[in-house]
């Protein structure tokens, strides 16, 4: 949870500093985006499309589609980060060393209750993929988030 709270506030960084009108009105938005997908659509937005940081372009779309794959409830990495985060520990079996999450989902105005097995190593790939994600998105605000950076983000091409 904290490697995935981290993630969210690197990538609130990041749109805070390049979402700006004085970079780009036509990709500028108002308000900052509440939620996670909402927000890696903003990044691929304006990684996609602003000139200054074009370079990035293949590193975000890597970082977004990986993230994107983490985040969604049908994933390869087994347990999507929505379960992760928003379930409580139901019971732990040290046996098959599993963890069993009691989660909660509001569908068409009901409350979805279910109960999920998921094994440590299932949520150790997760928070090794959520690592690597704060460690690649690193590479990136390490070189923007300089005085030199944000220059080159204004630099309008």
């Amino acid at each position: 949870m904290a490697s995935w709270s981290r993630l969210e506030h690197h990538i609130d960084a990041l749109i805070v500093q390049i979402n700006k009108p004085d970079h780009s009105q036509s990709l500028f938005e108002k308000n900052h985006p509440a939620s996670f997908g909402n927000k890696v659509k903003l990044l691929k937005k304006w990684f996609n499309r602003y000139p200054p940081i074009a370079s990035y372009t293949e590193d975000m779309r890597w970082l977004t589609s990986r993230l994107k794959m983490l985040a969604d409830d049908d994933t390869s990495v087994g347990v999507s980060r929505n379960v992760l985060l928003h379930s409580i520990p139901a019971s732990f079996d040290a046996d098959t060393q599993t963890l069993v999450l009691h989660h909660m989902k509001m569908v068409g105005g009901n409350i979805h209750s279910r109960h999920i097995n998921v094994p440590l190593a299932q949520m150790r790939h997760f928070a090794e993929a959520v690592q690597t994600a704060n460690k690649f998105l690193s590479t990136i605000t390490q070189e923007l988030f300089t005085p030199e950076g944000y220059e080159r983000l204004q630099k309008r091409e």
